[in-house]
């Protein structure tokens, strides 16, 4: 699997934050309506999934002055700053605003990185409002105006890719942007969610680093248990849905996955020999037994003090 970093314009505000399993949920959709775009249908390209997955993305990190930034790793405070005990407690609250670091090329120790407070994103409401089709007007319940949440990113974002030898970084970049065009998650059909694919590059996510015992994720993953001796994260629940035509079933609600969200630190068992971790979540839905979701994430490897 070949690895990648592209860069994204934001243009709008968005609904929901740009995480992998919903990323390549989108990327899937382009596959369903465009059977050319990766010269293969999106049966054939799942077909092995399980085993070999055709496409890997993360959630997108900011970029802070042409620098790629990374959530802090969901470690305990302590693993992450070398200082005092007395220290630690004095300056607590400041180290845990401290929520992100910047991405080079190898990493240094986890415990040597500069952690930096970054704030990349403006959050913002709109007052919507449901109108009774018998009266023309809002009224009470349900047709009472509400709110919506927003999110407006600051900055260019950045998302890290794994791509299958037989798939063409072309055919990626295309999906990509009818996704930037079309709008990325909740409310893309008011507008939202749209973006402008910049640049992209090959990089070599395992020459990160040279001595490491840990690896970072770059997405929501669910590990396999034989990948994993001990594991750091913070959890995230999916509560999916279908979107586009399948939007109108019955219940296109998808039963809930529990992840370990993005900046997850891993202790693997052995060496690691590919790009990435985790599996294929399958069974998500009775209404349409054959959908997956994205339950694997490319990886960093990392250098953990005292790693069990």
């Amino acid at each position: 699997m070949k690895t990648y970093i592209v860069k994204i314009k934001p243009l709008t505000g968005f609904g929901s934050p740009i995480k992998g399993d919903t990323l390549f949920g989108h990327l899937c959709w382009q596959a369903f309506e465009d059977s050319q775009l990766f010269g293969k249908s999106l049966q054939e390209l799942l077909k092995d999934y399980e085993e070999n997955p055709f496409i890997v993305v993360s959630s997108a990190f900011p970029v802070v002055k042409e620098k790629i930034y990374l959530k802090r790793p969901s470690m305990p405070l302590y693993k992450l700053f070398k200082i005092s005990e007395k220290e630690f407690i004095q300056k607590r609250k400041e180290l845990k605003s401290k929520n992100y670091f910047a991405f080079e090329i190898p990493l240094k120790p986890l415990n040597e990185i500069t952690y930096e407070k970054i704030n990349f994103i403006e959050e913002d409401s709109q007052i919507r409002c449901t109108i009774n089709r018998l009266t023309g007007t809002t009224g009470e319940a349900p047709f009472t105006p509400y709110t919506v949440d927003k999110i407006y990113f600051k900055t260019k974002l950045a998302i890290f890719i794994g791509l299958r030898q037989d798939i063409a970084v072309e055919s990626f970049k295309e999906a990509l942007k009818r996704v930037g065009n079309y709008g990325y998650g909740k409310d893309a059909t008011a507008g939202y969610g749209k973006f402008e694919v910049e640049d992209i590059k090959e990089i070599q996510l395992l020459a990160s680093s040279g001595n490491y015992n840990a690896l970072y994720t770059l997405s929501p993953s669910v590990p396999k248990k034989e990948e994993v001796k001990d594991i750091y994260f913070t959890p995230f629940i999916r509560f999916g849905r279908f979107g586009s035509i399948f939007a109108k079933l019955k219940n296109p609600f998808k039963n809930p996955v529990v992840f370990a969200d993005e900046a997850a630190v891993l202790i693997p068992n052995g060496d690691i020999k590919k790009p990435y971790i985790g599996m294929s979540i399958q069974n998500l839905s009775k209404a349409i037994p054959e959908a997956v979701t994205q339950g694997y994430s490319l990886v960093l490897p990392v250098e953990v003090q005292d790693a069990l």
